[in-house]
């Protein structure tokens, strides 16, 4: 019996480590690529971190859509909304049940926009809110 627990721990801690150590860089590599692609303007790299089920808000807006609708809405925005940049300015991991967040302001050729960004449990994009 105890020659099983020193079996039993090694995966367990490598596992472990594997949590701690590689799961918060791929969060923050996928939520740089989510800024990357804000800042070009690129519904279309955009879209493949939206969740099937999409809440939209754009200036006032508020429609839900499946993520291929929701990509077509973003570029005809950034299309009538040249980018120039896009920078964030907070992000939130989930904590007791709350789902992560970001916002940041995105720079066009018309304006300044806030944008909030919500996360699903499954750290894919569930909500977006556009606001001037």
């Amino acid at each position: 019996m105890f020659f099983v627990i020193p079996l039993i721990m090694k995966p367990l801690t490598r596992i472990s480590t594997f949590l701690l150590f590689v799961l918060p860089f791929m969060a923050v590599g996928q939520s740089a690529a989510i800024d990357v692609a804000l800042g070009k303007g690129n519904a279309t790299e955009l879209g493949t971190y939206l969740s099937p089920k999409v809440d939209l808000s754009i200036l006032g807006e508020d429609v839900s859509l499946t993520g291929g609708e929701a990509t077509r809405y973003l570029e005809a925005f950034f299309t009538k909304n040249s980018v120039r940049s896009y920078k964030r300015a907070h992000l939130t991991p989930a904590t007791n049940g709350r789902s992560s967040y970001s916002l940041g302001d995105l720079v066009t050729a018309t304006g300044t926009y806030r944008v909030y960004l919500y996360f699903d449990t499954n750290q894919k994009i569930s909500e977006i809110r556009i606001e001037k």
